[in-house]
């Protein structure tokens, strides 16, 4: 059975806790890879299509992963007595613009942003432990990806 999410301020240290990691391991490859571009000219560098995508995915995952933690800011900030109006002044939009988008919280599990996050978490999964393993190790590795739950963080 899965485990219910509790939206409280400790969960919400941790999340943005591992936003803030997640964005600072990515501009961490980036400064590394500018670096090595600056060092030794970009014919020379091993940056191609493929880190390219793994920085796609890595953005992405941030990125939808940010928006859940907002709607769940949202709905822990309202618990806690915050008015709508507040919220949307907050935003710099309308209240009727901040109820219409943080009013369900169902809507986040069926968002095409979750469900692509999930995508990106399982392929980019894919790809760090498929890296340098035989044909049939990658086989398995697959198979395991596609039976176990999808459990995304944030």
């Amino acid at each position: 059975m899965p485990r219910k999410f509790r939206n409280s301020l400790k969960a919400h240290a941790h999340a943005q806790g591992s936003l803030g990691k997640a964005l600072d391991e990515l501009a961490t490859s980036h400064r590394v890879a500018a670096a090595a571009i600056e060092r030794d000219g970009p014919a020379a560098t091993a940056i191609g299509p493929t880190q390219f995508a793994e920085w796609i995915a890595t953005s992405c995952e941030i990125a939808a992963a940010a928006e859940r933690l907002l709607a769940l800011e949202v709905e822990l900030a309202r618990r806690y007595g915050m008015t709508w109006d507040a919220v949307a002044e907050v935003l710099g939009v309308s209240r009727q613009s901040a109820w219409e988008r943080f009013r369900s919280h169902e809507r986040w599990s069926k968002t095409r942003q979750v469900s692509q996050l999930r995508r990106q978490w399982n392929a980019a999964l894919f790809r760090r432990m498929s890296a340098g393993k035989s044909d049939e190790e990658v086989a398995i590795l697959r198979q395991m990806l596609l039976n176990r739950p999808q459990t995304p963080t944030v």
